[in-house]
């Protein structure tokens, strides 16, 4: 008799915690749980009239004194992979190409500095939310002509606000975070290739 009131017990138990669970989902789920980006003009300026076939991707470099050099590089070759790759899947450009030493007819530049790379803090992202603690890259950015001529200036942020819990853990490392900073600098060049509105 005591015996089945003890199993009968923890299958309560067991059951009203599989309830709070699912209750739970929506709350957990709601975590702002994604990225977000900002593009900002610096400078304005309109695209060439006959549409550039060669993206050149000239220097881009990591600023932030609290990245190692190691990081310096991994980031930076995020960021290229990041254009590349989204590139890649369009007809924006016949090709993307690095920069070397002899100018590309009727192509443009893209170079920039990324300022910032901030893990920002885990805890808050998770106990705070809203975005508090968010990890974000960003970096101001510019297009030339063949010639080396500034076209136009460019500020492209990117923020991780977390993954699941109140406000989210991470899910989302700094290298990836990086890598789609350059898919939003990708597409905000595009956009100005095309004569769109880039904010």
């Amino acid at each position: 008799m005591k015996n089945s009131a003890i199993a009968s017990q923890a299958s309560w138990f067991r059951l009203s915690f599989a309830w709070l669970a699912l209750a739970m989902l929506p709350v957990l789920g709601a975590g702002c749980a994604g990225t977000f980006h900002e593009v900002r003009v610096l400078s304005p300026g309109m695209a060439p009239a006959e549409r550039p076939q060669v993206l050149v991707l000239g220097n881009v470099e990591v600023t932030d004194t609290n990245v190692t050099a190691t990081d310096k590089e991994v980031y930076r070759l995020k960021f290229q992979a990041g254009v590349e790759g989204w590139f890649g899947k369009t007809n924006i450009f016949e090709s993307v190409v690095l920069s070397g030493t002899n100018a590309i007819p009727n192509s443009i530049i893209l170079s920039g500095t990324i300022t910032e790379v901030n893990k920002g803090s885990e805890a808050e992202r998770f106990w705070v939310g809203m975005g508090a603690g968010q990890a974000r890259v960003q970096g101001e950015f510019e297009i030339k002509d063949a010639a080396g001529q500034s076209l136009t200036r460019f500020a492209a942020r990117r923020s991780y606000l977390g993954g699941v819990g109140i406000g989210g853990a991470g899910m989302i490392g700094m290298d990836e975070l990086t890598s789609r900073l350059g898919v939003t600098v990708a597409e905000t060049v595009a956009k100005w290739v095309r004569g769109q509105k880039v904010e």
